[in-house]
């Protein structure tokens, strides 16, 4: 019996893992994965901070082999779900199930000057931001996603307080202006409801940080540093932080079998997270974010994976008792000044009977980053160990 999985993110890593330990020598596991690490992306928003460096987030995949695990570092080229096979740089792979797990990619080319502005969604990035947040000497700085999806939602608004306390820190607050931009949203957070969105204005009203919503991005004119709405408004700039266009990978965006034409991402049974016709295939992750009305998180794929994992070891094995699909995420925020820790139901959401998910939010500061740094620790034990 033959498991494929495509990427090795959140939810891939996880999958394989658990399917190895519920099913043993059943089955052969094989993930493909063209970058060789497993990342914990969480730890992007501190490597641009300076305050933790690459190889605290990120491990090799082929570490996945202790637990008798394939890995095979090759980009994937093509899905073809009839004849069940993937075709990637250097083989052509066979599949029993295939889990597909191939996250969002990020497409700065799609608005003119984006290239050159830096950010901590991906580690490459984050490192040349930190390279300009060290030269830092106080100014104008916008922050904000250009297109909707993007992974992390909060994210933004972490690294805009983080800014703001990194300011204090140089004692150049008084001359830093801080912005946050959003293209579709009219207060901070508001996705996670009004109670988050009340909390976010206060606490940015407290640290002097402006919302701009609804304030979409045609282009950057990185050479006289001015940012230009599709409204014709301009914004300048001393230091950007934006997140690019995010889309699903090619295999996805170019197979009509996959593609969900509705999200522009992949097609899934909402309740059960397989394909709507190839029940032997699934989806996890980013890939499937948009389609089901969640955003990207890792908490996401983690519990999708670990659902997934059941409902495979049950139809192998003959019985298994399966997880229900956890729909609640759970997301430690590092705000500078202080910390934020936010859990979320989202079940009655996805289930069209509430318009937003049921959220709390803890704060406190000093414990919730040491939390966020032993998570961070105990994901790699948990996947790898």
């Amino acid at each position: 019996m033959n498991i494929l999985i495509l990427g090795g993110g959140a939810g891939g890593a996880v999958l394989a893992s658990r399917l190895a330990k519920k099913l043993g020598e059943k089955v052969n596991i094989t993930v493909v994965d063209k970058n060789p690490y497993h990342e914990f992306r969480p730890t992007y928003l501190w490597i641009s901070m300076g305050i933790r460096e690459p190889d605290h987030a990120r491990r090799p995949l082929k570490l996945l082999e202790k637990k008798k695990i394939r890995f095979l570092n090759e980009e994937v080229l093509s899905i073809d779900l009839a004849n069940r096979q993937v075709k990637t740089t250097n083989h052509v792979l066979n599949y029993d199930y295939l889990a597909i797990s191939l996250g969002a990619e990020l497409v700065p080319e799609k608005i003119k000057g984006l290239d050159k502005i830096y950010h901590p969604w991906e580690m490459d990035t984050s490192l040349k931001l930190r390279e300009e947040i060290a030269r830092f000497k106080g100014g104008k700085v916008v922050i904000g996603p250009t297109r909707l999806p993007h992974r992390c939602p909060p994210a933004p608004f972490e690294i805009a307080f983080m800014i703001r306390y990194l300011a204090e820190q140089r004692k150049i607050s008084d001359k830093t202006e801080i912005k946050v931009i959003h293209p579709e949203r009219t207060k901070p957070m508001e996705g996670f409801g009004p109670f988050f969105a009340e909390m976010f204005n206060r606490l940015m009203e407290q640290y002097k940080i402006e919302f701009i919503g609804r304030w979409m991005i045609d282009h950057v004119d990185t050479e006289n540093k001015v940012i230009i709405s599709d409204k014709g408004e301009k914004l300048n700039y001393d230091l950007a932080i934006l997140v690019p266009p995010h889309e699903p990978s090619k295999p996805i965006k170019n197979n009509p079998d996959l593609l969900d034409s509705g999200s522009g991402y992949m097609k899934v049974d909402k309740k059960t997270l397989n394909h709507p016709t190839y029940k032997e295939v699934y989806g996890l992750g980013d890939i499937i974010a948009p389609t089901i009305g969640l955003g990207m998180a890792g908490v996401f794929a983690h519990f999708q994976a670990d659902y997934i994992s059941t409902r495979i070891a049950d139809e192998i094995n003959g019985v298994y008792m399966q997880l229900d699909w956890n729909k609640t995420g759970v997301c430690v925020m590092d705000l500078g000044f202080i910390g934020a820790g936010a859990f979320c139901d989202f079940a009655e959401m996805l289930e069209g009977r509430a318009k937003y998910p049921d959220c709390y939010m803890l704060g406190g500061m000093g414990i919730l980053r040491v939390a966020k740094m032993a998570f961070e620790k105990y994901w790699f034990k948990d996947i790898f160990g």
